[in-house]
């Protein structure tokens, strides 16, 4: 692969994760009635995917330091459409359950190695560049995945969707075999213990890395949620599901594509730092909206669709830059770094949509005003916040 097809490989990796919850939505009701579950147990099937996603980066990114980054995307992989074997054979809620934590762990594969990669080619904006480029690529994920599972659903039931996961894993594990080895120097010492806990106090005791950890784990949750009750708020507020949910849904999710192409542009112009906080303030206005017209009782279905595409325009922004300035800094242990973004953002942000997921119940008010709550804190900070190496993040 050359460059350009190795960050649109690197993007189709780390949209397995999206991909893999988004397809979900549209069944999640068709699923309650089969399974017998309550709403409340089907909707755990994102968050549930990615605790165990989080867990598996902590594995491959070191790993990946170790072996290299080729092996650990074939081994991924294949766990990976394991899990979607047993979800897909599941009687039972608890075994989808357990299902979709095989595919968790195993998808973790695409996030770390697709950021790993990225910083193994490119470093500074270049990088940061490559991540906006590699996260419009994500964005086919929530797009797609809603139309995709609707028309699954439709053709045979819920089960289906996972035939759609099985068949995506399978053309990605085609493809790896194109994969050229970006590791050109494997740390045999990184698995050891020593080793893993200096890669771990380096970059909780880097500034830097240390601000945007905690930053992008708020940013995750937000979107997390949306995601995990995005089905009972359309059809709770909006009397909105099937077809027309999905459709409004993967619209919302162009705002995505959207918000890259600004990001990659304004990267270059502005900087890493005055642009990621641009798009907090997109966050900020939108949560105050959203919540300002659902408290006087005039958000409609489809103020609330344009409200989620401006704030997929800008969540990602965020996370991509957030990314790119957690990892820039560690190049000896990007494997590493990329795992410790991705656990401790996912697996922070998955428990906190879990232990809110029942306060919600379908209504966009309260989560809205939760969202605001979070979305000043991360205004706040970002505009506070000084960089000890202003050429890094201006």
């Amino acid at each position: 692969m050359n460059r350009a097809l190795l960050i649109i490989y690197c993007g189709l990796l780390l949209s397995v994760s999206a991909f893999s919850c988004d397809i979900t939505l549209p069944a999640f009701w068709s699923m309650s009635r089969e399974l017998d579950a309550r709403i409340e147990l089907v909707q755990a099937i994102v968050p549930v995917f990615l605790i165990f996603q989080a867990m598996g980066q902590l594995i491959f990114g070191p790993v990946s330091d170790r072996f290299g980054r080729r092996p650990v995307v074939f081994a991924g992989l294949v766990i990976y459409l394991l899990g979607t074997s047993i979800a897909l054979l599941a009687g039972s809620i608890g075994a989808v359950h357990l299902g979709r934590a095989a595919q968790g762990f195993g998808s973790a594969c695409g996030i770390v190695v697709g950021r790993a990669i990225l910083r193994d080619i490119s470093q500074g904006t270049a990088l940061a560049q490559a991540m906006a480029f590699a996260m419009a690529i994500f964005a086919l994920g929530p797009i797609s995945a809603p139309l995709i599972g609707y028309g699954l659903v439709g053709l045979g039931g819920w089960r289906n969707i996972f035939l759609g996961m099985a068949l995506f894993a399978i053309a990605l594990l085609a493809c790896a075999f194109l994969l050229k080895e970006t590791n050109a120097q494997p740390d045999r010492h990184a698995l050891k213990r020593a080793n893993l806990l200096s890669a771990l106090s380096r970059i909780a005791r880097h500034p830097q890395s240390r601000t945007f950890l905690l930053l992008a784990a708020l940013t995750q949750f937000s979107i997390v949620s949306f995601v995990a009750n995005a089905p009972r708020f359309f059809k709770t507020a909006f009397e909105i599901e099937g077809l027309s949910f999905a459709l409004l849904f993967a619209s919302t999710g162009l705002g995505i594509i959207v918000g890259q192409i600004a990001n990659n542009r304004l990267l270059g112009i502005l900087g890493v730092l005055p642009t990621t906080r641009l798009a907090a303030g997109v966050l900020l206005f939108v949560s105050a909206a959203a919540t300002l017209l659902s408290a006087s009782g005039l958000l409609s279905g489809a103020a609330f669709v344009a409200l989620m595409f401006a704030f997929n325009t800008s969540f990602l922004v965020i996370m991509a830059n957030a990314a790119s300035l957690v990892i820039d800094p560690h190049r000896e242990i990007a494997g590493f770094a990329s795992s410790a973004y991705g656990f401790f953002t996912q697996i922070t942000s998955s428990i906190l949509a879990l232990i809110t997921m029942p306060l919600f119940q379908g209504r966009i008010l309260p989560w809205s005003a939760t969202m605001l709550v979070i979305m000043s804190v991360l205004y706040v900070a970002l505009a506070r916040y000084r960089p000890a190496m202003p050429s890094v993040a201006r």
